[in-house]
């Protein structure tokens, strides 16, 4: 059986890995950043404030990733913003992303008994002391393991950027199927696939593992 197609295969799916990793790590970021945001914006005194985050957490939670990243994609050339597709890509799924991290963020908050504040208070700090000294150690505790399954989705939800021309792991793998198929009878698709079911299971399954460690620690 004829194996030289294995190495320029590899080369190349270990070129769209850089770049899946890259768009992960950006997207992660820019989420994360989005989230903390819209999340402690949520849990303001302002009641115009908490229903503006409140709706952007519930309308891009409410919309399948794909269909955000397809529509920043689109609609930033409308409003005279010319990107590439990484860069579109990116603020897309940190868009969306940034929402499924606010709904964390604003859950951790909440979870904090009220008790916690007052009795902050009582001892004299002022409402921004008793958030930072009292209220977020306690959150940051409870927010960090479903924060790290959020940051899993994000990377799985990379794999959405080939569908816009992204030449990541999926769209490299599909690349390289495609030119198979013109040189050899097989592509070696379920081969080359399951390479990229690997690959992501490598990334990913590390970080579910720590987000159950942390959970089980903070039932301890």
């Amino acid at each position: 059986m004829n194996q030289d197609w294995i190495v320029p295969v590899a080369l190349h799916m270990l070129n769209g890995l850089y770049i899946t990793l890259w768009v992960s790590l950006l997207t992660t970021l820019l989420a994360t950043v989005i989230g903390i945001l819209i999340g402690g914006l949520s849990a303001s005194t302002s009641k115009w404030v908490q229903v503006a985050a409140r709706l952007y957490i519930d309308i891009f939670r409410g919309v399948p990733s794909l269909i955000t990243l397809l529509f920043v994609f689109f609609a930033l050339p409308h409003v005279g913003i010319t990107t590439g597709p990484i860069t579109a890509s990116v603020l897309g799924l940190a868009v969306w992303g940034g929402a499924n991290i606010a709904e964390t963020a604003r859950g951790a908050l909440n979870s904090i008994s009220a008790r916690q504040t007052e009795a902050a208070r009582a001892l004299g700090l002022g409402r921004l002391q008793a958030l930072a000294f009292a209220v977020m150690p306690q959150a940051i505790r409870r927010f960090l393991p479903p924060y790290i399954g959020q940051l899993t989705v994000l990377i799985q939800a990379s794999a959405l950027t080939s569908v816009v021309g992204v030449a990541d792991l999926l769209g490299a793998a599909r690349q390289m199927i495609e030119r198979l198929a013109y040189v050899s009878p097989e592509p070696h698709a379920v081969t080359i696939y399951l390479g990229v079911l690997l690959v992501f299971f490598l990334i990913c399954y590390p970080l579910t593992l720590l987000a159950s460690h942390l959970e089980r620690k903070l039932r301890s």
